[in-house]
């Protein structure tokens, strides 16, 4: 829950900072989002099998030109995922039966560009491709019965996303984001590696 707290308060601090620069020069944007993410590959096979609705991202752009933004972009994610009771062999050697329990947050924060390529057009629904680079701080918890394992690292994050923006009205500054993402996320941690997933954000 402070994890969560945390982001949401940076969350807030980027809104306050990206408004108050729209209002002066027209030329700075903040996406806040909701994010449902899948875990893929690895991430799925070895840790998490389960969907995780628990996410929210935002990003701070800066408008180069009509098609392309630059800036920063911030998010958590929360997966947790609990299997049966099952027979486990641990570092030592010895068979446990027991319940395990894996618990991963990721934390990305991520140099990010973005192009719309029909901005000149000014069509009414603004599709985008954006991509971004950086890392992500990724808390991991596993619980094996009485055993357990935890680590904080950063760990290199590459995220290429595709979606569609549309105003609230003509000409107007707001509007509605709707989008879909990859995060290749190179972690190598107890045995496990990659934590690769696809969000959908809606904000």
């Amino acid at each position: 829950m402070k994890k969560i707290t945390i982001s949401l308060v940076c969350l807030l601090i980027l809104s306050a900072f990206a408004l108050n620069a729209d209002a002066q020069k027209g030329q700075l944007k903040l996406n806040l989002d909701y994010s449902y993410s899948l875990p893929l590959g690895n991430f799925k096979k070895d840790l998490i099998s389960d969907a995780s609705p628990r996410g929210v991202n935002g990003s701070f752009m800066y408008g180069i030109n009509n098609k392309w933004s630059a800036g920063l972009s911030l998010g958590y994610q929360d997966y947790y995922q609990k299997y049966p009771r099952d027979v486990y062999t641990t570092g030592d050697h010895e068979v446990t039966s027991a319940v395990l329990s894996n618990s991963i947050q990721t934390m990305p924060v991520l140099a990010k560009a973005m192009f719309t390529p029909l901005a000149d057009s000014k069509a009414f629904i603004q599709p985008y491709v954006s991509l971004g680079t950086g890392i992500s701080i990724v808390d991991f918890s596993q619980y094996l019965g009485e055993f357990s394992s935890t680590a904080t690292n950063a760990s290199f994050t590459v995220q290429g996303g595709a979606g569609i923006m549309v105003p609230f009205k003509k000409n107007s500054g707001a509007g509605f984001n709707l989008g879909a993402g990859y995060n290749y996320t190179a972690y190598n941690k107890f045995g496990y590696k990659n934590l690769n997933s696809l969000a959908f954000n809606a904000g």
